[in-house]
């Protein structure tokens, strides 16, 4: 079935266009691309991660006890280095960074006639100011760590090799009959990426049909392949057909004026085994999109189902793997999406969002991911932004991202305000709240020995940002955040510190 997709894929964009015919002409070259230069400051006394075990806790009265002998001791050396005339090895529980980078991207189109265009994307950066490059000599100069968007910069070496690919497909176009082919590296989304928003390698076919003013979507995007794995070094490929696949299909449909309805599905095939779980996962979309004169709102509902067959090892008292089996779950779960617009007139709009998923976030008193049982809710790819440090992805603090937003709701509302012609000023207030409240029966510090107890307040978010057109192709960017905890936060990081998280952005960027 997956060989027939792409044969058929291939074989129908050939047909339709060696079926026309049409003169060579000159190869036609189009280009677009963004720069950007950005300084940030964050600054936060909460953990970003849990950095405690997640495995049952057998004896919590033990456990507690060892944990406050060890800060004990710790404090203990300290002050005895501190006698001795020794620096401190103990750091405060906060930091406050200031950084700055650069990034350029860069697209490329070409295309000899009508029915062919190649598309190349590719991005280099981000490269922080002073980050760490390649040495120029010595045969330790090669870190495959470093290597990528994120190296160079430093005084005195080498930037790497930092381009990174981002696009690279061709475009099979048959506009007599309205059909579209993408073949190779390019990007997969969902309405408003709240199920897929990856780039990857796949197939994509898009028929569009004007008479009943809908669309039709569908492809399949090799999302994993573990096929050439050579384990035992004897020349033959021993991990055939361990990839994962997903396969998914769309139709857009236009038939009101004030009216977009988007229905969708996709479905994740997995059986690649090297990370320890396989899984077989649809998701169900209907997305419904009403715009009027002064008002608009959407609104936007994913099932999720399927099964997930986990590698769960088996352990003793002494939390020692005596045999590894593979246990099936059976997932059902969803996401609502609620968005609401209200234009009081072409300089003043207010904002409403409400987005969540069913479920626990973290993992459940055995140890395993909690989203795992009941109806918990397993994403797929998506990416998404709410707030600017809540549920983020676009650079900074992030406690959550649209891969990590499982058993989570959060509320906010802002407001957008075109004023003194090219700023515009965007305030925003959000909630964020647990759909169950986390585990805390696996909590080595933040527990119930310590007096502490587990509530689905997650915490709530104060942004601030701001853009000034100085041109059309020029703007500069300030972004800022401000997340005071919540006690569900702390429940679910393990982490009896801190309250506060912060930061700010000032981007310069050109598009051309």
């Amino acid at each position: 079935m997956k060989k027939g997709f792409f044969c058929f894929a291939l074989i129908l964009s050939a047909s339709g266009l060696f079926a026309q015919e049409e003169e060579s002409q000159k190869t036609s070259l189009n280009f677009n691309g963004s720069f950007r230069v950005r300084a940030t400051n964050v600054g936060r006394d909460v953990l970003l991660s849990r950095t405690t075990p997640v495995t049952p806790v057998t004896n919590p009265e033990k456990e507690y006890n060892d944990r406050v002998q060890s800060d004990a001791n710790a404090i203990a050396q300290d002050i005895d280095r501190r006698k001795q005339g020794l620096p401190s090895q103990l750091t405060p529980r906060r930091e406050d960074v200031s950084y700055y980078d650069t990034r350029f991207l860069y697209n490329m189109s070409f295309s000899t006639g009508k029915y062919v265009e190649g598309i190349w994307g590719m991005q280099v950066g981000d490269i922080p100011f002073g980050g760490k490059g390649l040495r120029s000599t010595g045969p330790d100069g090669f870190d495959p760590g470093i290597i990528g968007p994120g190296s160079g910069g430093e005084r005195g070496r080498t930037a790497a090799v930092n381009v990174q690919t981002n696009f690279l497909y061709l475009n099979f176009r048959i506009p007599e009959s309205a059909l579209f082919i993408k073949v190779g590296q390019q990007l997969f989304s969902s309405a408003q990426g709240r199920v897929l928003f990856s780039t990857g390698t796949g197939v994509s076919v898009l028929k569009n049909f004007q008479f009943l003013r809908l669309s039709w979507e569908g492809g399949v995007l090799r999302a994993k392949d573990q096929s050439f794995l050579d384990v035992d070094k004897n020349g033959f490929a021993d991990k055939n057909y361990q990839n994962s696949n997903i396969f998914y299909n769309k139709m857009r449909i236009e038939y009101f004026r004030n009216v977009r309805n988007e229905i969708y599905s996709y479905y994740l095939d997995d059986n690649d085994k090297t990370d320890g779980e396989t899984s077989r996962l649809f998701w169900h979309g209907f997305h419904n999109e009403f715009n009027f004169q002064t008002f608009s709102f959407v609104v936007h509902g994913i099932y999720n189902a399927g099964v997930v067959k986990k590698l769960t090892p088996l352990v003793d008292e002494n939390q020692i793997t005596y045999y590894n089996t593979t246990k099936r779950h059976a997932i059902k779960g969803g996401m609502y999406d609620f968005q609401f617009t209200y234009r009081w007139n072409e300089s003043l709009n207010f904002n409403l969002i409400a987005l969540g998923t069913t479920g626990r976030p973290g993992y459940d008193k055995n140890g395993e991911e909690a989203n795992l049982k009941g109806n918990g809710y397993r994403t797929l790819a998506p990416g998404f932004s709410i707030s600017n440090i809540a549920t983020d992805f676009t650079g900074g603090y992030a406690l959550f991202n649209g891969a990590s937003f499982s058993g989570l709701n959060e509320y906010g509302a802002f407001t957008n305000i075109i004023a003194f012609g090219p700023y515009q000023f965007t305030l925003g207030y959000y909630q964020l709240w647990a759909t169950k409240s986390p585990e805390i029966k696996i909590n080595r510090e933040f527990n119930e020995w310590a007096g502490y107890k587990t509530s689905t307040y997650m915490g709530m978010e104060y942004n601030l940002n701001v853009r000034y057109n100085v041109t059309s192709d020029f703007q500069i960017i300030f972004r800022s955040g401000y997340y005071v905890a919540g006690d569900a936060l702390l429940v679910l990081l393990d982490s009896k510190y801190g309250r506060v998280l912060r930061e700010a952005f000032v981007t310069f960027e050109h598009r051309f």
